[in-house]
């Protein structure tokens, strides 16, 4: 080695191959500490505070009466604020939620958060689901146009109960269009027509003759052969007993 050392040539290449090397990785270490530019999308976790744990609301039952006022508040937010008639009746309705971010004057106006539909009336409706003072509805609206020109449209609608008013009415927090409208489903004068017939029957009730007949013979075969094993086994007891000289 140390007449490797003492080569003028070979000391040359040695510094250019470690110069060489030590910027390569001089190059690869900045590249590393700032090429990397990305960062932790993590929660961070406060371990001073008690965890959140989510508890599911209480279900609500809902009584006649509590359906029955659930429908009539539902029929007047559909006839005054969806239809856009008698909107300054439909300001007291609104909870909260749907009062934010609009004055009573811009909601008179017709410009506000509730998406419109002319609606004649209410086709169905059914119950999405009902938590203790929050309930959901599904509502199907229809409007006849002139002639037979209709539409249908389905929307949901949520109400929550005010504890704060003495009669806790239920208002309006939510209204949101449900699935894609259309015709003929709605139809209110669409006849329903005759129910559709049965499924009919692949094989004929003549078919079932053969299984038939063989079960029974398998069943008359069975019992005959327990009789007779029951009768040859009575005649060998008394066969026997006769040959001891018993009676």
């Amino acid at each position: 080695m140390t007449g490797r050392l003492s080569s003028h040539r070979f000391r040359r290449r040695l510094a250019w191959g470690g110069g060489s090397l030590a910027l390569v990785a001089a190059i690869v270490v900045v590249s590393i500490a700032v090429g990397n530019t990305g960062k932790s999308n993590e929660t961070p976790i406060d371990h001073s505070k008690k965890p959140w744990v989510y508890k599911a609301p209480t279900h609500m039952s809902l009584s006649s009466s509590d359906r029955v006022e659930l429908y009539a508040v539902a029929r007047r937010f559909v006839q005054t604020a969806v239809a856009r008639k008698q909107l300054d009746s439909a300001w007291d309705m609104l909870g909260p939620e749907m009062k934010a971010g609009q004055t009573r004057r811009s909601w008179d106006t017709g410009f506000n958060n509730v998406v419109p539909f002319q609606a004649d009336g209410i086709q169905s409706w059914t119950i999405n689901y009902s938590y203790q003072d929050d309930v959901a509805l599904d509502l199907s609206l229809y409007h006849n146009g002139k002639g037979t020109s209709w539409s249908g449209k389905t929307f949901t609608l949520e109400l929550k109960r005010d504890l704060s008013a003495p009669a806790h009415p239920w208002l309006v927090v939510s209204w949101v269009p449900k699935g894609v409208g259309g015709g003929g489903t709605l139809n209110p004068d669409r006849p329903a027509g005759p129910p559709p017939p049965g499924p009919a029957a692949q094989l004929s009730g003549k078919w079932l003759f053969l299984p038939l007949t063989f079960l029974a013979a398998l069943l008359l075969g069975l019992g005959a052969w327990a009789i007779r094993n029951v009768v040859r086994g009575r005649r060998a007891s008394r066969r026997y007993a006769e040959s001891l000289g018993y009676k």
